[in-house]
C-alpha cells in the first residue's frame, strides 16, 4: 500500500563557524533557522538538566525537531589556522604523488620456481 505523503525536497543549509565563536547560517528563504545554546554543565547529572532547560527555552515550533531521529550533523569548532590548511594541502599533494608513482610500472619482476 502506497503512502499519500510526499517527501519534501532536501534543502541545503550552510553553517559557518568563526574562530571568535561568531556563527553564520545560509539557506534558501523558505528555511527557518533557530540557534540555541545549552547551558554549561559540569557533571554528567547536570548535563541532562541542561538539555532539558535548553529544550524548554526553544520556541514551540522548533521543539519537535529536538529528537534523535532529526539529528543531521554534529561537530565542534576550534580556530582553523592557516598552518593546518597548508599541512592538509601538502599531505594531499604528497598522497597524489605517491598514487601517481604506484600507477606507473617501469619494471615488472617475475619469479619462477
Amino acid at each position: 500500500m502506497k503512502s499519500n505523503t510526499k517527501l519534501l525536497p532536501r534543502q541545503p543549509v550552510l553553517l559557518l563557524s568563526y574562530a571568535d565563536a561568531h556563527l553564520q547560517c545560509f539557506g534558501e528563504k523558505n528555511i527557518d533557522i533557530h540557534l540555541a545554546r545549552v547551558p554549561a554543565s559540569f557533571s554528567i547529572a547536570a548535563e541532562q538538566i541542561a538539555e532539558d532547560v535548553a529544550e524548554l527555552l526553544l520556541p514551540r515550533r522548533f521543539r519537535n525537531l529536538y529528537r534523535a531521529d532529526r539529528l543531521r550533523a554534529v561537530g565542534n569548532t576550534r580556530p582553523l589556522r592557516p598552518s593546518t590548511l597548508a599541512d592538509a594541502q601538502w599531505t594531499r599533494e604528497f598522497i597524489t604523488s605517491l598514487n601517481a608513482m604506484a600507477s606507473t610500472r617501469e619494471e615488472v619482476v617475475q619469479w619462477t620456481c
